[in-house]
């Protein structure tokens, strides 16, 4: 009799040994493969089809996209305190003059009045959420790379990856713009403040938890403004953050540095360098996306929610060029060890995965 077919497989990989990055420079090919050590047994795939590797199996489009979901969802939740600091502080700018100027007085601020809760708020819908846009944003950097190496006669790396990273920025935006959304406003509500008709305090909804935030935004914003409402601007900030971010961190690879730190260490301080350096000449772009997605109108109310272009003017006229940078630390350091952390999962998994170099 026919044994029944496995509609999902199993894998078991065991004695994985390996000397070297995928990417690193001045190493033999040959030798990669030669002291990279793949031991696979009882491997069933859907449809119950045989495989002699892992790495012959999945593509590389398929492997980026696991290696950067699994990174992405793991790096934002690690580096999600900062974040929301970041966020709370950009909310207020041209609000109040109660913002800390020291990123230990923030900290200390958001714990008085909302406890350790405060700095989570939005973190289970952003992990799940990051883990489809790195997907993405990874997954069509591979593609484009290997489409360019394939079918053009572009041949600088980093040329390549710039280009990977202005097509999956842009591609990711209508992924980043809902979830980032949602993220903003749970990060930007205070549960322990109480409302008050004062101009100069900002005024958000409470809402129980990331289901209910995106129930009260399409019950009374509708849907299609959860989708798009701050596309544009995310948009803006994405293609630039993302060319930005691919080639630093590729050109890094390939640099003799790479190898000096080995293994582990590389992924690790050149994703916080590429975090750094994505996020250095955008951050002014993302105050603005901020503070027009914490923008809501309940329905039926006429009240006219600032375009990203008025609110770039106002904040120019009330804080001048400071106002753009205002959270900037704890944003720095969120990108640090976010984008370590992501760079360096999505480079071990990828070195299981596809071993070989597709460069």
């Amino acid at each position: 009799m026919k044994q029944p077919v496995c509609f999902i497989g199993v894998l078991r990989l065991a004695h994985c040994k390996s000397n070297n990055l995928r990417h690193y420079p001045n190493q033999n090919v040959h030798s990669d493969i030669e002291h990279t050590k793949f031991k696979f047994t009882s491997v069933a795939l859907r449809g119950g089809a045989g495989a002699s590797g892992l790495h012959e199996n999945l593509s590389a489009t398929c492997a980026s996209l696991l290696a950067g979901s699994i990174g992405g969802a793991i790096g934002v939740g690690v580096s999600y305190p900062f974040d929301t600091i970041s966020t709370k502080t950009q909310v207020t700018i041209g609000n109040d003059g109660t913002s800390s100027p020291t990123l230990a007085g923030k900290i200390i601020r958001i714990f008085k009045e909302e406890g350790v809760g405060g700095f989570f708020e939005g973190v289970l819908l952003t992990m799940l959420g990051q883990a489809l846009i790195k997907a993405i944003q990874f997954a069509t950097k591979e593609m484009t790379v290997m489409w360019l190496s394939r079918y053009s006669t572009i041949s600088s790396k980093v040329l390549k990856l710039l280009i990977g990273g202005i097509i999956s920025g842009l591609v990711s935006s209508f992924v980043v713009s809902p979830v980032e959304l949602l993220k903003i406003r749970m990060q930007a509500q205070n549960k322990m403040a109480t409302k008050n008709n004062d101009d100069n305090t900002i005024q958000t909804l409470i809402y129980k938890n990331e289901i209910d935030c995106a129930q009260w935004v399409i019950k009374n914003e509708g849907l299609l403004s959860l989708c798009t409402h701050g596309l544009w601007i995310t948009i803006i900030r994405e293609i630039p953050s993302f060319a930005i971010y691919f080639a630093v961190y590729g050109w890094l690879q390939h640099t003799s540095l790479a190898t000096r730190l080995g293994y582990h260490i590389a992924p690790l301080i050149f994703g916080a360098i590429a975090g750094w350096a994505m996020w250095f000449p955008t951050y002014p772009i993302d105050v603005v996306k901020t503070i027009e997605q914490v923008q809501t109108r309940e329905r039926n109310s006429d009240k006219d929610m600032l375009t990203w272009r008025q609110i770039t003017a106002k904040l120019y006229r009330t804080g001048g060029v400071g106002a753009f940078f205002e959270g900037l630390e704890p944003k720095l350091a969120r990108a640090a060890i976010k984008h370590a952390v992501t760079f360096w999962c999505y480079e071990v998994l990828m070195n299981i995965m596809r071993p070989e170099s597709i460069y």
